[in-house]
């Protein structure tokens, strides 16, 4: 299948033409747009010789040497960026463009070439060096630089999106030994499992000889076998189907009961994981993970497991059985076996890749619905309805592609075995024909033999399907175990202190932090808020206030400096205990599915309704929920649907009200309400706030008016500090953002 992240063939056979065998690759990145900004792919690659760009035609667009480059950097603007080089003669000129989606392995570009190659640089090439080397020329791991973390590191091919498991160098019996794990818990209906699969694999042995005695016994006129055989038939068959009930609902049980234990520990571990694992990962691909690859895990062990005992079992049966019956006749018989093996082993070569390949476009399309379901207002606001159902089919297209490979693999794997089987059974009539005219063989028991060789070939014919099973579940097993293996950055210190009753006193000392290792969020933040003092954030878009107010909730932890309550460093306090004592109320507020009265006692979910009734009026939100049909249990729909924006703020407001929380963070609070209803919510916040530590995020510098101070951010740094009259005085940025809103408020009202 076609992957956009990964050089085209034609763009490998040039750079071979181009390098020869002699020169390997340090580097590489892809360029998605041209000069002129429209969307393209080019390949840059750099080696110890030559910085050398690629079109998708095979085409060469840029080609340097290294020795001829006197500086090479990154030069990044709003939503694309240039990698740039200049050369000994002084000339500059651009090497290629790209999006900032783009810009991390560009900058790792440079950081080889200044790092590695001792080519000058202006220091933006921020990174480890680029992995991605040559291993898609020579499918091995380039030693010097390691690997792109967009890379598997043994091989070198690209990571699916949202993952770092490579579909080709998964430990199969590592992680199914691990999932097998998971049986341990209730080892008493596996074994039970187990023991009744035996037996009825035992007992499907019986019905061939029966049957072979039956028609000896026929030929030599032996009636009273036509009377106890079918006896025997019948009560074997009854035997069979009465445990074979047992065995499906016991099997069941033990696949549903391991997979909630699964689906339930990812779940949980889901939750437990920091803020910046999910900033690395799209909704969808975590949902497929908790529903599609514990499907294929549960598929692997209600049925994969199962059909290979009994293939295993049926197996060694059939094997004793022939070889007693006539030992030459049984080894002929198994001449396809090897043939069966080696075909069964390419196709699973083969599949395995084509599986990787549909949970990747699942993948996709799952992120496809998750974006667009909930964004349906904005796809119809846009009328951009037919743009997302071309996205969408163009992702189910994708699925159906990798779909139809693996039906055409099947549609040749499966009437080939077939055949091969057919074959080998009309050469042991053939041959057992002729050892009956011999009268070396019965009738009955050449009938026997070739039944038992039919379940012999069966079993190895259906290690095709377990493979598919196999490969699925060890792919989806390792998918779930990334998660599970994945480490929470923000996590309890093993002496961790309970905050059980603060006074809220916070302060930031040479605070620090940055999302991306390419650009300084917050730099050398140093802050002090007093216990009830009431602190107003303001500053342009992307100033870091925001940022800051998640690291005084822990969200994050700084790289440098430390931030404190009541004296206590954040990193040493009980998560719980500390946002327990946090109230959040959120520019957008997040309603879940379910009652109001359920979303106000969210943090309090034992709340009584006496305390759920006396928040809601504390927030302004009292009267209008008893105009609704069913009040307090009127239902909010998916994420508060069903409210307008101002119910559902002051039922975020009603939700922090009810923890009684000793430090109040606002983002934004009032932002996109009606005057009214921002009236209302102010009333509501002042009752919250009364007396407590606050900080609140304004873009509406008129609403900080009466905080006790003012904190002006710029570029991730604290610029100024002080009261609103302050620092209008001081004519610093505080009075130009507030000059420049009173002039766009006049506009607006003339």
């Amino acid at each position: 299948m076609y992957n956009p992240n990964d050089p085209s063939r034609v763009v490998k056979k040039r750079l071979r033409e181009r390098l020869g065998n002699s020169e390997s690759i340090k580097a590489t990145a892809m360029s998605d747009i041209d000069g002129g900004g429209k969307y393209t792919r080019r390949w840059v690659f750099l080696t110890k010789k030559r910085l050398i760009v690629i079109e998708l035609d095979g085409s060469i667009t840029f080609e340097k040497r290294v020795k001829d480059i006197e500086s090479i950097e990154v030069r990044e603007f709003a939503g694309s960026g240039m990698l740039i080089v200049e050369t000994g003669d002084g000339l500059t000129e651009e090497a290629a463009r790209f999006t900032k989606t783009q810009s991390k392995d560009f900058l790792k570009v440079t950081k080889v070439a200044i790092s590695v190659l001792g080519v000058n640089g202006n220091g933006n090439g921020n990174g480890n060096g680029n992995g991605n080397g040559d291993s898609f020329l020579k499918g091995e791991e380039e030693a010097s630089n390691g690997l792109d973390d967009s890379r598997c590191p043994k091989c070198g091919r690209p990571l699916p999106s949202g993952t770092s498991v490579c579909p080709f160098c998964v430990h199969k019996r590592k992680v199914l030994a691990r999932l097998l794990g998971y049986v341990r818990p209730h080892w008493k209906a596996a074994a039970a499992s187990i023991l009744l699969l035996v037996t009825i694999t035992m007992l499907s042995l019986i019905p061939p000889i029966l049957l072979g005695k039956l028609i000896n016994g026929i030929t030599e006129k032996d009636t009273s076998l036509l009377v106890k055989i079918p006896i025997y038939l019948i009560s074997v068959y009854a035997a069979m189907q009465v445990l074979s009930s047992l065995r499906v609902y016991t099997m069941g049980w033990l696949g549903e009961n391991i997979i909630f234990d699964v689906r339930t520990q990812v779940y949980r571990y889901l939750q437990m994981l920091s803020l910046n694992f999910y900033d690395r990962r799209r909704t969808g691909e975590l949902m497929s993970r908790v529903t599609n690859d514990t499907a294929n895990i549960r598929a692997f062990l209600v049925s994969g497991i199962p059909t290979l005992l009994v293939n295993v079992v049926t197996m060694v049966g059939v094997g004793i059985i022939v070889f007693t019956i006539d030992w030459k006749l049984a080894a002929i018989s198994l001449l396809p076996v090897p043939v069966l093996l080696l075909g069964t082993s390419l196709f699973a070569r083969k599949i395995h890749g084509i599986y990787h390949t549909i949970w990747r476009s699942w993948a996709r399309m799952s992120s496809v619905l998750a974006d667009t379901i909930p964004g349906v207002l904005v796809v119809k606001a846009f009328a951009q309805e037919d743009r997302e159902v071309d996205k969408f089919e163009g992702t189910n297209k994708a699925l159906l592609s990798a779909d139809m490979d693996s039906f055409r693999l099947r549609s040749m794997f499966f009437p080939a075995i077939g055949l091969l089987m057919y074959l080998g059974s009309v050469f042991v009539y053939w041959r057992g024909g002729f050892q009956v005219v011999a009268g070396e063989l019965k009738v009955g028991d050449l009938v026997t033999f070739v039944s038992l060789i039919w379940m012999f070939y069966a079993p190895v014919q259906s290690l095709g399907t377990i493979t598919d099973q196999v490969q699925m579940a060890a792919t989806a097993a390792e998918r779930i175990f990334e998660i599970l293996d994945s480490k929470p950055e923000i996590r309890d210190s093993r002496d961790s202190v309970e905050l059980s009753d603060i006074q809220g006193h916070i302060v930031m000392k040479d605070v620090t932090f940055s999302y991306t290792p390419e650009k300084k969020v917050l730099t050398d933040i140093n802050l002090e808020i007093k216990p009830g003092e009431m602190i107003g954030l303001a500053g342009s878009s992307g100033s870091g206030k925001s940022t800051l107010v998640k690291l005084v909730s822990r969200f994050y932890d700084p790289e440098e400096g430390y931030v404190e309550i009541d004296g206590v460093d954040l990193r040493r306090v009980n998560q719980r205990s500390l946002r327990e004592r946090i109230g959040i109320v959120l520019q957008e507020p997040f309603l879940f599915h379910g009652s109001i009265a359920e979303n106000i006692a969210y943090g309090r979910p034992h709340a009584g309704m006496k305390e759920i009734v006396r928040a809601a009026k504390a927030a302004n939100a009292h009267e209008f929920i008893l105009r609704l049909p069913n009040g307090y249990d009127t239902e909010v729909g998916e994420r508060g649907a069903r409210l307008s924006g101002g119910e559902k703020q002051r039922i975020s407001i009603a939700r922090a009200i009810i923890n009684s929380p000793s430090i109040i963070i606002l983002d934004e609070a009032t932002s996109s309400v009606d005057t009214v209803t921002e009236r209302m919510i102010q009333e509501a916040l002042e009752r919250l706030v009364e007396g407590k530590t606050t900080i609140a995020i304004a873009h509406r510098l008129s609403t900080l008016r009466n905080a006790d101070k003012l904190v002006i951010l710029d570029e991730g740094r604290i610029v100024e500090q002080g009261t609103h009259d302050e620092l209008l005085e001081r004519n610093g940025v505080y009075s130009k953002l507030v000059k420049m809103q009173t002039e766009i408020a006049k506009a607006r009202a003339v």
